[in-house]
This record gives structure tokens, C-alpha cells and sequence, in this order.
């Protein structure tokens, strides 16, 4: 997760972005990000930041894969 300062949010334009999304690299504000916790192993885990469609596609966001 890569947090950035200075630069318009690039889906709403109207907010300071705060962070990239994970999957397109687009600069989101606080409103327009989607956390997610991607666990691996005994009690580890990786944040990912993610904007509203990167999070729901599949191909991107592991964890919405279609069990």
C-alpha cells in the first residue's frame, strides 16, 4: 500500500487522496477507499487498499474469487 499526499482523489475529485489503489494505481481519499486484509500463514496478514471496482473484481482482489 503506497500513501501519497498532495493530489486530488481520482474517482471522486473533490478530496485530498491519501493512499493508491492496490490493484489500478489511482489516488483515493478516505471516502473512496475500500480496505482489505489479505491473511496468509499463523496471524499474518497484508493491508491492501483498494478503490470500489478494483475490490470487486476478482482477477485483482483474491478474496472475491467465486469459491
Amino acid at each position: 500500500m503506497e500513501i501519497v499526499s498532495g493530489v486530488l482523489c481520482e474517482v471522486c475529485h473533490t478530496k485530498e487522496a491519501v493512499v493508491r489503489c492496490d490493484g489500478c494505481g489511482k489516488a483515493l481519499c478516505k471516502e473512496c477507499r475500500v480496505f482489505d486484509i489479505w491473511c496468509y500463514g499463523c496471524g499474518h496478514g497484508n493491508t491492501k487498499a483498494f478503490c470500489k471496482q478494483c475490490n470487486d473484481d476478482p482477477a485483482i482482489n483474491i478474496l472475491k474469487t467465486p469459491v
